[in-house]
């Protein structure tokens, strides 16, 4: 509660402009941006939340008996993170302070910039939600709430990653709308599924999302921010991400 009352004062504050008695609020053109300082603490909010699912997914680990069905979940949960690191820094968030030093008004761009991140951490954590529950009790049966953490976790992690998309390359790659009307539509059939089972298929939709990334990178050359993915002058080729 202590957290989300922290974070709501300091989002509220920043969408204000930090407003302060007879000081009124910053303007645009007084507010000091460091690229590079605004970019890693975006980066270091992420790996904690990242580190957070790591924790959890240890500790739960650790209380349970070593069988089969729970070691394929733990295993399960850790590529789920491998694959959401790989997503998230895929160039989008390698290239966060470049697009803040480009961007002609970086605090309008850390706006959406933060929105996103903080949608993305969401999503770490509601899967953080569910690996403990899959761990616990990997096979039986599903219970919808249980489902709904599996799949929404990713899915919020995908809205969020989407919207970083648009705020550094000015567009969305159609492959991250494909992930999430995927878990979407897989949602109801997995209420029918094992826990187990309800883990494993978010971490291939997730997994389909690296290879796409990877095999565009193969196919085309890095595109700057804020160019709608187009690289050079190649306008016919398909965006980065």
């Amino acid at each position: 509660m202590l957290w989300t009352l922290a974070a709501a004062i300091n989002y509220a504050a920043f969408t204000l402009r930090f407003p302060a008695p007879r000081l009124g609020r910053i303007t645009a053109p007084e507010w000091p941006v460091a690229a590079e300082h605004m970019a890693e603490r975006h980066r270091q909010l992420f790996i904690l939340a990242l580190g957070e699912l790591i924790l959890v997914t240890g500790l739960t680990f650790t209380r349970t008996d070593f069988t089969a069905d729970r070691i394929g979940a733990f295993a399960a949960s850790i590529l789920t993170t491998v694959l959401l690191w790989r997503i998230y820094v895929f160039r989008a968030g390698e290239l966060l302070s470049e697009a803040i030093d480009v961007a002609a008004d970086p605090i309008r761009l850390a706006r959406p910039m933060a929105l996103a991140h903080l949608t993305m951490v969401a999503g770490v954590v509601v899967t953080a939600v569910g690996d403990e529950l899959v761990i616990t009790q990997p096979l039986g049966h599903s219970d919808p709430a249980w489902v709904a953490v599996l799949v929404g976790g990713p899915a919020l992690f995908i809205v969020g990653r989407a919207l970083l998309e648009h705020t550094v390359f000015r567009r969305v790659s159609p492959d991250r709308l494909i992930a999430l009307l995927t878990l979407l539509g897989l949602a109801a059939p997995l209420m029918f599924a094992p826990p187990l089972l309800a883990a494993v298929v978010p971490a291939a939709v997730l997994a389909a999302v690296v290879l796409s990334d990877a095999w565009d990178a193969r196919k085309h050359p890095p595109a700057p921010p804020g160019t709608g993915g187009r690289s050079g002058t190649s306008a016919g080729r398909l965006p980065d991400r």
